[in-house]
Formats: structure tokens, C-alpha cells, sequence
């Protein structure tokens, strides 16, 4: 209880931090004003720091909830004076809550259903979707206990890597039902990522949220399709700064692995224009390589990822990973 306490605390002090920020940014007028309001940023992004370090899945909540509030004050203060009249303390505040998940793009976060739909369809993907990250959980628990699994690293790897998919695309559709039965417009956050012919494509199915969230807050702003290496370059720096640092206050370490992993994206994203013109004119089997070289790629270099997500999950990796 004590240690949920903390918790608590921390995610607290994120929110409040986040709701003082405006007030004192609407107090100062001008730069002082806009400099007062981005300093809680970093404040809510290192909350994490008040939950002592040996807790490390606590942590890792902590830091996921203020990365959500993170990346909806930066998309707020950036667009301050678009919104500012318009959007009051209190849209602000609801703009906050961390529903629909990781929901932060405004006013996207607002969209309703126009009409009302049948629940059942609904209910069916929330309770297929549980079952299905259930039974992914208990996959990898049970895989993992085969002496050839925890032998090798690689068959590791790749078993645990057949069930994150299970596990993350069965979640993702369980909070999609969930969303939709609560009345808003969502699709999965994660749509069938594993179908990717291209690096550009997966990036666009997997956390399709934070995407967007990248595309109009870094992409668009450096320069989009005026630049588009320099800003695609930049989308995945920031990126890649930003995991890095949340997985560190969840881990206590900062190995730059996360960094790494991201950045190495970006030219992969660069050059899938290629690998797209030898999916569309190179028939089944041009399809068949364009595929299989992306998950090849996202599967090797996923190693230095989920060196972060083991730390928090020790469960995920039964053998021991190469990486120092």
C-alpha cells in the first residue's frame, strides 16, 4: 500500500503541475509568460523521480501517465494562441484525461460517435481482446520455460516477439471497445502491424496516436514535405530522446539503447520508397520480400527495445540478452 501510495502521489503532482501550468502562463503575459508555462514540462516529465527507484513497474506506470500529460502540454502551449480563448480550463482539464488513451492531439481527443451504435459488437472486441492478451501472457510464461527457449537468445527473441504481437494487438482492440462503448470515434491503436510491407508503413500502424502527435508537432513543424528527410530524421530523434528518458526513470539506467533503436528507424523510413515500388510491381513475390525484409528489420532491431521493456518485465527474456 505504501508503495501504491507513492504512485498515487507522483501521478498527482503530474496533474497538478499540469493545471497550474496554464494558470500561471495566462497570469505573465508574453515570453515570461509562455517561459513560466514550459518549465512544469520537464517538472511533469521527471514526477517519476518521487517513487523510489526499486520500484521499477511503478515507475514505469508513473512515467507512462506523465508521458501522456507531456505530450498534451506541449501540443497545448504550442498552439496556445489558436486555442487559448476557446479552450477554457476546464476543456483544458478534460483534455488531460488520459481517455481515450494516449489521445493527444486536440481537439481529437473530443470526437464523438454521431450516432449511436450497437454495444455487442463492441463488447465482443473488449472481451476477445482481453482473452487474447491473457492467453499471450500465459503463452510467454510457458514458451519460456523450454530449456531450448532459454538457451537461445535468438529462438527467444523471436518467441517472444510472436506473442508482444498477440498481447499488444489484443489490447489495443480491447480498449478500442472499450472507447467506442464509452461514445467516442476511436480505431485501434495498433492496426495490424505485422501486415507492414514497409518501415514507414509499420511506424504508421503502430501507435497510430503518438504518430499523429509527431507528425504535426515535429514533422509539420521543421519544415514536413518542404524538408522531409530533415524532419523525418527529427520525428524519430524526438522520439527517440523521449523513450530513452522515460525508460530510464522507470529503470534507473540510461543506456542509450532506446535512443539507438529510434533514430536507426529513420533512415528506414527514408528509404522504404523502394521497398513499396518492389511490393506494388513485383507481383506476389515482390510483396513477399518487401514484407519479409521490414519484419526482419523491426525484428532484429527490436532487440535494443525491449532490452528497456525487460528490465520492467523480467518475465519477457528466459535466456540471457547479448547486449552489455
Amino acid at each position: 500500500m505504501e508503495n501504491a501510495g507513492w504512485l498515487c502521489l507522483a501521478i498527482l503532482i503530474a496533474y497538478g503541475c499540469a493545471v497550474v501550468a496554464p494558470l500561471l502562463r495566462s497570469r505573465f503575459q508574453g515570453r515570461v509568460g509562455a517561459f513560466v508555462g514550459w518549465c512544469f514540462v520537464p517538472i511533469v516529465l521527471l514526477c517519476p523521480l518521487l517513487i523510489p527507484f526499486a520500484n521499477v513497474g511503478l515507475r514505469a506506470a508513473s512515467a507512462f501517465a506523465s508521458g501522456d500529460i507531456t505530450f498534451k502540454m506541449v501540443e497545448s502551449f504550442r498552439h496556445w494562441g489558436h486555442v487559448e480563448r476557446s479552450m477554457v480550463l476546464r476543456e483544458y482539464c478534460r483534455f488531460l484525461i488520459p481517455f481515450p488513451v494516449l489521445s493527444a492531439v486536440y481537439p481529437d481527443h473530443k470526437r464523438r460517435l454521431l450516432r449511436p451504435e450497437s454495444p455487442w459488437p463492441q463488447v465482443v472486441r473488449l472481451f476477445g481482446g482481453i482473452v487474447g492478451f491473457i492467453i499471450a501472457l500465459q503463452a510467454i510464461r510457458a514458451l519460456s520455460s523450454i530449456a531450448l527457449v532459454r538457451s537461445s537468445f535468438a529462438l527467444n527473441h523471436a518467441v517472444m516477439l510472436l506473442t508482444f504481437v498477440l498481447a499488444i494487438e489484443s489490447l489495443s482492440r480491447a480498449l478500442c471497445g472499450l472507447e467506442r462503448l464509452a461514445g467516442f470515434d476511436t480505431t485501434p491503436i495498433i492496426r495490424n502491424a505485422y501486415l507492414s510491407r514497409t518501415v514507414s508503413e509499420f511506424w504508421q500502424r503502430y501507435n497510430y496516436r503518438i504518430h499523429d502527435w509527431l507528425y504535426l508537432n515535429v514533422f509539420q513543424a521543421t519544415g514536413g514535405r518542404r524538408t522531409p528527410v530533415r524532419s523525418v530524421l527529427l520525428v524519430f530523434l524526438v522520439s527517440g530522446l523521449f523513450h530513452e528518458v522515460t525508460f530510464a526513470l522507470a529503470t534507473s539506467r540510461l543506456t542509450g539503447y532506446q535512443f539507438v533503436f529510434f533514430t536507426i528507424q529513420g533512415p528506414a523510413v527514408l528509404a522504404s520508397g523502394r521497398l513499396e515500388r518492389l511490393a506494388r510491381r513485383g507481383g506476389i513475390a515482390g510483396k513477399i520480400v518487401a514484407h519479409g525484409a521490414t519484419i526482419l528489420f523491426v525484428a532484429v532491431t527490436s532487440v535494443l527495445f525491449f532490452d528497456g521493456v525487460s528490465k520492467i518485465f523480467p518475465f519477457v527474456y528466459a535466456s540471457q540478452s547479448p547486449l552489455p
